[in-house]
């Protein structure tokens, strides 16, 4: 009966494990959508962020054509009027004032200086014009009343900014000794530019010292000339590319062209040339635009595919998931009537077995103890027995020989020994009536109690799982109750072990929903 109570708990384990399972099952469909939506987020992320460089690439080409057209139309007006490099529309509405007013003025004004200027080469362009830079904008006069005349000339025309220099007209050419000029071979700023008007070239060496004012071609060679303390009278060196390097006071200095890139070569002659270029160069950038479209359509196409792609996804697995909570609330009341179940069978199973072991040897030790008393009454009742026909045999002797006062004697003998048999019988019949008996009686009867409710047990146990379904277990009919204690020992620490390592995930899961 207890065999079978041990089958019904290990039954029940087994279901419970077997809900387990197929609850974890039921998980993978919703971990995998959650996997799928994932990896395509992932993917998502990767396109929306390849869209977003493409379009800050598209939106850097787009302003770079803008410069590009902006710079054409400089250099094509530049083209028709060398003048609007130094200063654009400005500068010729301030030259036509300046002509509406020449009156005014004690000598006409000389400006801009960088139209007044020619290159020997024009490799040496970019340098020159890194070099002088706001002072080939600028204007000369002779004078602080031309200086006045000027400056309204400027403010009628908005040109508030303009750099005026007050410059004597009639001084004449300066001559620059040997000694003061720089001791290298490499050309200077004054070596390279020409110019009709003296006045124009003294203004760049008192205002610009372009006699000091070094040309290299590449920074290598400057940094070797700008940073060596062995030569003297070099202000600054500029490179080809327009970099400015120079040194005082032992800190080395280099900085690159402040003037934007693509911005139009105003001392360059060859503007066609630097226009064609530069529409080349347009035409390079429209292309790579229109590639970058196709690429970013495309892209975006894709971005709305996986989008659709997790909202299918999500659609399916957030039904998944609420059959998935079901399946955890269930697993957690299966686990709670089976730890109710377990420590109810725990401690019925200890009990009976326990008060059934006891039971038994006080019936075993009660029947021990009942023989020997029936084997010593037996032998009590069987002297009692010879003594009765030892004295009648006695008696008869007695009536025959005559002897009766020896008789007499010998009677009070068998007597004497006659009431000291019956007093022991007497005391083991009393012994077996207190103590034997009522012990034995006992006994039989909490033994009674004890099957009765085994029988109870095995009732219920039927109640639960029928008789005939454990039957179809394996390995379990025909084992003891340690056996089966040991198996479900066994079981309940494998079942533990699955619940801690799977719960987690159930758990993580059921945080993400």
């Amino acid at each position: 009966m207890l065999q079978g109570h041990s089958i019904v708990l290990l039954t029940l384990l087994n279901h419970i494990q077997v809900k387990f399972l197929g609850c974890l099952i039921r998980t993978c469909v919703p971990f995998r959508l959650r996997e799928d939506e994932n990896e395509f987020t992932a993917e998502l992320s990767g396109i929306v962020k390849s869209i977003n460089d493409i379009s800050k690439e598209i939106a850097e080409n787009d302003r770079r054509t803008k410069q590009i057209k902006s710079d054409i139309a400089d250099l094509q007006r530049q083209q028709s009027n060398t003048v609007t490099a130094f200063g654009g529309q400005r500068v010729l509405k301030l030259l036509e004032s300046i002509e509406t007013n020449h009156k005014k003025f004690e000598s006409p004004p000389i400006g801009p200086i960088g139209a007044h200027l020619q290159l020997a080469s024009e490799s040496w362009s970019v340098a020159v014009d890194s070099a002088c830079g706001g002072l080939l904008d600028a204007f000369i006069v002779t004078c602080c009343k031309d200086l006045h005349v000027l400056r309204e000339c400027a403010s009628k025309v908005n040109f508030n900014n303009l750099r005026i220099i007050v410059y004597d007209f009639t001084r004449p050419r300066l001559i620059i000794p040997d000694g003061s000029l720089p001791t290298t071979e490499h050309p200077t700023v004054l070596s390279v530019i020409q110019s009709e008007n003296h006045t124009v070239l003294n203004v760049l060496v008192d205002q610009g010292h372009a006699e000091r004012q070094v040309l290299v071609k590449d920074y290598e060679v400057g940094k070797s000339l700008a940073f060596d303390d062995r030569m003297r009278n070099i202000k600054e060196v500029y490179t080809s590319d327009g970099d400015k390097i120079f040194s005082r006071r032992a800190v080395q200095t280099f900085y690159p062209p402040t003037s934007k890139k693509g911005r139009p070569n105003r001392l360059c002659s060859s503007l066609g040339e630097k226009i064609a270029e530069l529409k080349n160069e347009a035409e390079g950038i429209q292309r790579t635009i229109v590639e970058k479209n196709g690429q970013k359509s495309k892209l975006v196409k894709d971005q709305c595919d996986l989008e659709q792609k997790i909202a299918d996804s999500k659609r399916k697995r957030e039904p998944e998931e609420h059959r998935l909570e079901k399946k955890i609330l269930e697993l957690d009341d299966a686990k709670r009537a089976f730890a109710e179940i377990n420590r109810y069978a725990a401690v019925d199973n200890s009990e009976l077995e326990e008060d059934i072991k006891k039971e038994k040897n006080i019936i075993v030790e009660s029947e021990q103890l009942l023989q020997k008393i029936k084997v010593k009454l037996a032998a009590a009742s069987r002297e009692v027995n010879d003594r009765r026909e030892a004295y009648k045999t006695f008696m008869d002797s007695v009536n025959e020989t005559g002897h009766r006062a020896s008789a007499n004697d010998e009677l009070e003998l068998i007597k004497r020994k006659l009431d000291a048999a019956e007093q022991e019988k007497a005391h083991y019949e009393g012994l077996m009536t207190t103590k034997v008996l009522p012990a034995i009686k006992m006994a039989e009867a909490e033994y009674a109690d004890l099957q009765q409710l085994r029988q109870d047990n095995f009732k219920k146990a039927s109640t639960i799982c029928p008789e005939s379904d454990m039957e179809a277990l394996n390995n379990v009919a025909g084992s003891t109750p340690e056996q089966l204690s040991a198996t479900l020992n066994r079981l309940k620490q494998r079942f533990d072990q699955e619940s801690r390592r799977f719960g987690t995930k159930l758990v993580i899961v059921a945080g993400k929903s």
